[in-house]
């Protein structure tokens, strides 16, 4: 009467709610970075992409895994830098001028909108600098362990362009998955032969590494070689380029502690002593009273100070994986 019940039929549970948030949560910010670069682009960047093109921020670009044009980049920048002076004009005039009623308000809004612009403009700099270096750390991190895969499957007799499909169609490692991909679209969709592919992927790619990996294949697969005994060699030295540099790391974590203890403790201490003087002498540093000091020190530079520690010891880190 009733259907029976297949055991062995995969059980289908509706996914957690935490991960259906986050997905949404992504899908709303790139649906927003894409309506504001759209409209940056009209603003500006259709302009900029007119006149002569930067060809080593475009590479650059390429290489930070960025698809926009030079043009569509610069139109953001623009119009982001302008939107925050015009924001830290107005907080400046509202929190010099109207709450802390210094008499030098001018002289602190001019301050704020001049780091307000640099900050933008470095801020951008080093989010390319950035990106790129977090694409060539997961480019050098997968390295070895795909040659080695590599290895294995050039030793079974496949060809050099089945060797780069099978590498594209994994499901791990997605930085290097990622540059195998761009190698098999140029083949297959822009109609170049494989070397061509493999040179142009490596100029492209962030990763020294990388780059000489791909010309190496490259040229054994346009002269002939053993592909097979190349590929572990260049497994085993790039492991060792990894463990010297992890070594520096542990090396390097000495210098930050000093760092910190440098500029955040005694810092803090010395510029809180400061104040405590001027308070009891009566005098003002900057127009600020030491009241109005300490305000500053507690939620400007302390945190300040503990941000950028922890932001370099981070980079420093996700370098040294």
């Amino acid at each position: 009467m009733f259907e029976r019940a297949d055991a062995t039929a995969p059980e289908t549970r509706p996914a957690p709610a935490t991960e259906v948030k986050t997905k949404k949560k992504k899908s709303d910010e790139e649906a927003f970075s894409i309506a504001y670069r759209s409209f940056c682009y009209r603003l500006m960047g259709e302009r900029f992409d007119r006149g002569p093109t930067n060809i080593i921020a475009t590479e650059r670009l390429k290489q930070a895994g960025l698809n926009i044009s030079y043009g569509m980049h610069l139109g953001v920048v623009v119009v982001t830098t302008i939107i925050a002076v015009a924001a830290s004009f107005v907080v400046g005039i509202l929190l010099f001028g109207g709450l802390l009623h210094s008499t030098l308000w001018y002289a602190y809004v001019a301050a704020i909108v001049g780091i307000t612009a640099g900050a933008v403009q470095l801020g951008f700099r080093s989010l390319i600098g950035n990106r790129i270096a977090n694409r060539k750390d997961a480019l050098d991190r997968e390295l070895p362990f795909t040659l080695s895969e590599l290895s294995v499957l050039a030793s079974t007799g496949t060809s050099p362009i089945g060797l780069m499909r099978r590498m594209a169609s994994r499901d791990h490692d997605p930085a290097m998955t990622g540059e195998f991909k761009r190698v098999v679209y140029k083949v297959d969709i822009q109609g170049e032969d494989l070397i061509t592919s493999l040179a142009e992927t490596a100029k492209e790619s962030a990763s020294t590494s990388v780059r000489e990996a791909f010309w190496d294949l490259a040229n054994m697969i346009h002269q002939g070689g053993d592909l097979d005994e190349y590929l572990r060699n260049k497994s085993d030295d790039v492991l060792k380029l990894k463990r010297l540099v992890q070594k520096e790391f542990i090396e390097r974590l000495s210098t930050f502690l000093d760092l910190y203890v440098s500029l955040v403790l005694v810092g803090v201490l010395m510029i809180a002593v400061g104040a405590f003087l001027l308070n009891a002498l009566g005098q003002t540093a900057a127009g600020l009273d030491s009241n109005e000091l300490l305000l500053v020190l507690t939620f400007g530079l302390v945190p300040l100070a503990v941000i950028m520690t922890v932001v370099m010891i981070s980079i420093a880190y996700a370098r040294s994986e």
